[in-house]
């Protein structure tokens, strides 16, 4: 019985992918042109991460029958973990040049510990627990020169992430029965730009090389403050969010399982994050008329 290579490579693919699932997160994908001119392919990419953020931004504090108060805010975002799921659609240009598009869902967890002048004390820390929002991309990448085994190319990429809400709940441990109800959340978007080498052994290239990135976002909340169980006020924070390291290492591999087939995994890593991410794509031309 003859097996389809295409459909071998399909299930292979897809193997790898959901058995690293958990794992995976932010992927750039391979840094090289993939796309012959005029070609096209669909994908699946997942992904997971793990960030340091900081944040800066002010609180309107609003007591009952009192003056409102500002102050200051800081915010430390520690162990941002997102998980991603995108369906992407890539073309190329010409055959050294693919433009892509990814559009999908992403969550966030984390803890943040905030600090708040001029009141001082101790730090107050939220979990932050929000469900699946939007989450999309572009970008492009291209292959600059190609010498034997050897090919340099890079990635210029923009992602937008917004989680969904999660639930406010902090209690003073210094005020007994003072607590403050509302809810979270978190929208972030990722410029990167990435150089690398890649090496081919028959149908697997290899690569390597370094990347910048630069992440915004805004980390808001609002709620309402309770003392023994009676309203006290209300508390509105807004902090933009930006990252807190910019140069990075990013590796990975892409398999051809066949013409109409390919997969991926790579990594990232930098001082204060890491990423790991998988892909699969297919061309459905290519697929649809059995070459």
């Amino acid at each position: 019985m003859k097996t389809n290579p295409g459909i071998l490579g399909i299930v292979l693919c897809l193997v790898i992918l959901s058995g690293s699932a958990v794992r995976g997160a932010g992927p750039m994908g391979p840094p090289i042109a993939t796309l012959e001119e005029g070609r096209w392919t669909v994908g699946l990419e997942y992904g997971y991460a793990e960030t340091d953020l900081r944040a800066h931004g002010t609180c309107l504090t609003m007591p009952e029958g009192e003056d409102a108060i500002y102050s200051a805010e800081h915010v430390e975002i520690r162990g941002l973990t997102t998980r991603m799921v995108f369906g992407s659609l890539a073309y190329g240009v010409v055959d050294t040049w693919d433009l892509f598009l990814r559009i999908g869902v992403a969550d966030a967890q984390d803890h943040a510990n905030v600090h708040t002048t001029p009141f001082g004390g101790s730090a107050r820390r939220f979990n932050y627990d929000g469900g699946y929002g939007l989450a999309y991309g572009i970008g492009s990448r291209a292959t600059f020169c190609h010498w034997g085994p050897w090919q340099f190319g890079g990635t210029m990429q923009v992602t937008w992430l917004d989680p969904g809400e999660s639930d406010l709940v902090w209690s003073d441990p210094e005020v007994p029965g003072s607590t403050e109800i509302g809810s979270m959340d978190i929208d972030i978007w990722q410029a990167q730009m990435a150089l690398a080498a890649t090496y081919q052994i028959d149908t697997v290239r290899f690569w390597a090389g370094p990347f910048l990135q630069f992440v915004q976002g805004d980390f808001d909340r609002r709620g309402e403050t309770f003392t023994d169980g009676l309203s006290t006020g209300h508390v509105t924070c807004s902090s933009d969010i930006e990252e807190t390291s910019h140069v990075g290492v990013h590796f990975g591999m892409i398999w051809e399982a066949s013409n109409r087939t390919s997969c991926w995994v790579e990594g990232q890593y930098t001082r204060n994050s890491w990423v790991f991410g998988v892909g699969a794509a297919i061309q459905p031309e290519q697929f649809l008329r059995g070459r």
